[in-house]
Parts: C-alpha cells; structure tokens; sequence
C-alpha cells in the first residue's frame, strides 16, 4: 500500500490512514482492550467493533482520585455494546503493588510509575477475567501529535521531533505485560503506521476546535463520523489524571514527615548520589533500593543522568528512564 505524497489533500491522507488503522486492528488477535476512552483506544474499540468484534474492555478508577476517564469509558461500552470492568484500587493498594512493577520497570520515576501502574492493574485484571490479548493505544500520542507540549512547539519542529520520538518511545506495557503473563498489541506503532505517520506535516497534525488547540488532527478527522463528537474531540488526558493514579502524590506526601523526608534525602544524595525531588519519589526509591543497587553502580550507559548518576543509552535522550529527570 502506498503512501500518500506529503503535499497529498487532506481527505486522501485521511482516508489512508484509516485504512492503515483498520488494516492494522483487523490483524490483531486480541479480545480486550484497556479501555480509556481517550481518542486512541475509542478509535480501536470502534473499529473492531465493525469489524465483528466485541472486545472487553478494562478501565481503571482508582477510587481516592479523578477517575476521569471512567464515564468516557461507560459512553464508548454502551455505543458499541461491549462489556466493561471497571477497576477501583485504593491508593494504598496501589502502593502495595508498586514494588512488583518497580522490580519489572527498574525506575523510581514518578510519573512512569503513577502512569504505569494503571496500566499494571489493568493488565493483572484482564488475565485474571480470562482476556488473553489486549489492545492498548500505546503510540498514537508519540506519532500523531497527542501532547500539548509537542501541538504547541514551533510548526517547523514538529516533524522533526516525532521523527526522533519514532526511534527513542518506549512504553511500559509491552515490558509489564510477559511478567503478569499476558499479551498485549499495539496497532499504532505497526510499521505501516509509522512509516506513514512520518510523512505528515505539523498541518496534518495540529489544529483547534471551538477556538483550542489540539493535536491528532488528522486522525480525529479520520474517525469523526464513527465515533461520539465528545470522544472526537476529547481534551488529551495522562493516564494519571484519567485512572486517577495522581492522587499518589498527595497519598505519599501524607505518609513521609518532613524530616523523615529530609534525612532520607541527604543521605541518598551522599551515599547514593541520587538527588531526591519529592517525597512520592522517596517512597519509589525505598523500594526501589531493596531490588537494584544505587543507579551509579549500575552499567555505564552512552552518558550519565546528572540527578542519578545513571546510565543513558543514548546521546540525544533528553530523559533519565531511571529516576525521571528531565532535561539531562
């Protein structure tokens, strides 16, 4: 299947790439799908569902947080008839499965573990129901332009940027999912999804909507006449917010006292050489330190975290996988 040319019109670029999308969901094996209800993972549940389908769906709500990803879920569940479990951890149950998922990720980043995790006990509720394969939407955000940070950077970068995000994304599913064990697939990042993702232009990508700016243009547009106008054009939502997970910050700020905090960080800062930020990052290195030795003794990378002292694979990576600092 040929790509189109990059000065292609839009609708001829659009109709390609839903064709690739549905080419791509149609070769899958999969029976569930970790339903967030984001664009992404409704454009999968949607096009499965045409195809004959009918995935079960997963989708968490930690039950101390926003869970705003919850009724979005319901909305996309009902439309297309499929069943749906809704997971509703306590933050303290969270935390009592983070060591597990530190153990598989190797990191005490917050925010990969804060997004991660939902991701950890969805998979571990979807085995546990009997779903073999689940879908994720892994990729979509990374190749299309999902993040305000990227649909709000100069036009002529973009293109450039998620040429390099095509070759340095990472995404924790597909590592978390052999521990549990259970498959997982994700139709965005196919070959013919990326290679055709790379042609496009920031025109292709960015645009507004009732005067705000978003990204995933066109792959909004190209799935606008399936899907519910409040999933077309739903807002970009993390993980965190969506399954609720952020609310850990706050949850591990109430379990370390200030002092406790500032005694703990000296001392990795001396003996670990590790700059601690927060507390929820203290709580991750405690667990953290009962599986791995301290970062810098760890094999040297291409270059070194300057807040970790840890290895880096590559010299053009802007971001430490083990403690989260960014820029490095």
């Amino acid at each position: 299947m040929s790509l189109p040319h990059a000065s292609a019109d839009p609708m001829s670029k659009r109709a390609h790439l839903r064709r690739l999308v549905e080419a791509a969901v149609a070769e899958t094996e999969a029976d569930g799908i970790q339903l967030s209800a984001g664009l992404d993972t409704s454009i999968l549940a949607t096009v499965a569902s045409r195809q004959g389908r009918r995935l079960t769906g997963v989708c968490v709500s930690v039950a101390d947080g926003p869970g705003l990803d919850e009724p979005y879920a319901e909305l996309v569940a009902d439309r297309l008839g499929l069943e749906l479990h809704v997971i509703r951890p306590s933050l303290s149950g969270l935390v009592e499965k983070m060591p597990a998922l530190i153990s598989i990720l190797g990191t005490f980043d917050p925010m990969e573990l804060r997004n991660s995790i939902s991701a950890y006990v969805a998979l571990e509720k979807a085995r546990e129901i009997g779903i073999t394969t689940v879908l994720t939407g892994d990729g979509a955000d990374e190749l299309f332009a999902g993040y305000s940070y990227m649909f709000n950077m100069p036009q002529a970068d973009l293109p450039k940027y998620i040429r390099h995000l095509n070759e340095v994304m990472y995404f924790s599913s597909r590592v978390v999912a052999p521990c549990l064990p259970i498959a997982v697939e994700l139709p965005y990042i196919g070959d013919a999804i990326r290679s055709f993702a790379l042609t496009l232009t920031s025109e292709d990508l960015v645009g507004e909507h009732q005067g705000k700016r978003m990204g995933k243009k066109i792959l909004r547009e190209a799935f606008a006449d399936v899907l519910p106008e409040e999933i077309t054009w739903r807002v970009k939502t993390p993980i965190e917010f969506g399954s609720g997970s952020t609310a850990l910050q706050k949850f591990a700020a109430e379990m370390i006292g200030d002092q406790e905090f500032d005694v703990e960080r000296k001392s990795a800062s001396e003996n670990d050489r590790v700059a601690l930020r927060d507390k929820e990052q203290l709580l991750y290195y405690r667990m953290y330190r009962r599986m791995f030795p301290p970062p810098g003794e760890q094999p040297k990378g291409t270059k070194t975290c300057v807040q970790c002292c840890g290895p880096v694979p590559r010299l053009d990576m802007s971001f430490c996988r083990i403690c989260g600092a960014y820029p490095i």
